[in-house]
């Protein structure tokens, strides 16, 4: 298999990371290896000969398996890998899902840790993109904003996505802007979307800060309403509006009502005040969910609570 070669853009201390594979060679399959257990095994030698060590979990100090400093290729059987080459996974860290059949840019001889990574369970947000349909071609992995695909060599690239963990927003232009789309699993081909070579930004929805959009004309949120635009997430936005199938505040579904303390202001006043916070002239249309008496966001309130009914489908226009 093809050396996956990556590196990592971290800030001092940035807590989320870039991949972004060196080379343009293939990345074809499933990264990571699919399911089951995670699995690697690092090698003395170059292509995987020599003394080896085969690890399924944390193996935090490689002098307790007199392997420090010694590897020089590795095969993954499954799974991703944070490999670091100072023990207690510090010092310069990557993360790989493909065999490394010769360790280079520095690496070789180098590495004192390793561990699997699970995003779903680490908390890390990541995203998965790739040159072809159906998770061919060369790969990307991001773990944070990236507002400029410019920046990871990837700009009007990606063909099909793997969201590994979180939710993502995927948008037609850098800095986020023009077609947005929501995405919670794969796309395996984008031209299902329209988005075939045409994706130039991606966020976490926990990190998402979209350009504020130029209010029309006498701008008000309405009354009890203190939104403003960027506050409702899981929007796809079309030239003169914007659709949010299931629209959240502050991680919530929004409240059919406005107020918990008052059922007289709801359904297509709380639409309306949605929209209007947004930066549009109101919902055109609207339906409510009954998702049992959850916790949901009253935008009256500016706080959570338990509500009947929730938001979906607003279609707010200009």
């Amino acid at each position: 298999m093809n050396l996956a070669k990556c590196i990592v853009a971290l800030g001092a201390a940035a807590a989320a990371f870039v991949l972004v594979p060196l080379d343009a060679e293939a990345q074809r399959g499933r990264p990571g290896g699919g399911g089951g257990a995670p699995v690697i095994e690092f090698f003395e030698g170059p292509n995987f000969t020599g003394r080896s060590i085969r690890l399924d979990g944390d193996a935090p100090d490689f002098r307790r398996m007199n392997f420090n400093d010694v590897p020089s290729s590795f095969r993954i059987s499954r799974g991703y890998w944070e490999i670091c080459f100072d023990i207690n996974y510090r010092g310069r860290c990557q993360i790989f899902w493909q065999d490394a059949p010769q360790l280079t840019s520095g690496w070789n001889n180098q590495i004192s840790s390793a561990r699997p990574v699970d995003f779903r369970r680490g908390g890390r947000e990541a995203l998965m993109m790739f040159s072809e349909p159906n998770f061919g071609g060369e790969a990307r992995l991001i773990m944070d904003n990236v507002s400029n695909f410019n920046s990871i060599q990837f700009n009007d690239r990606p063909r099909s996505l793997r969201v590994l963990s979180g939710e993502w927003i995927v948008c037609q232009h850098a800095n986020f802007g023009g077609r947005c789309e929501t995405l919670r699993n794969e796309a395996s081909d984008l031209r299902r979307m329209g988005l075939d070579r045409e994706i130039s930004s991606a966020s976490p929805t926990s990190q998402y800060n979209p350009p504020t959009p130029a209010p029309n004309p006498g701008f008000n949120p309405g009354p009890g309403s203190n939104l403003r635009p960027g506050s409702v997430f899981g929007g796809t936005r079309g030239a003169q509006s914007t659709y949010f199938a299931n629209p959240r505040i502050s991680g919530a579904p929004v409240a059919r009502c406005m107020s918990n303390f008052n059922n007289s202001a709801c359904d297509q006043v709380t639409a309306d005040a949605l929209c209007r916070g947004e930066g549009f002239r109101g919902a055109a249309y609207y339906t409510i969910t009954d998702q049992g008496r959850s916790n949901h966001y009253f935008i009256g309130d500016a706080r959570t609570g338990q509500s009947n009914g929730a938001l979906a489908d607003v279609l707010c226009v200009r």
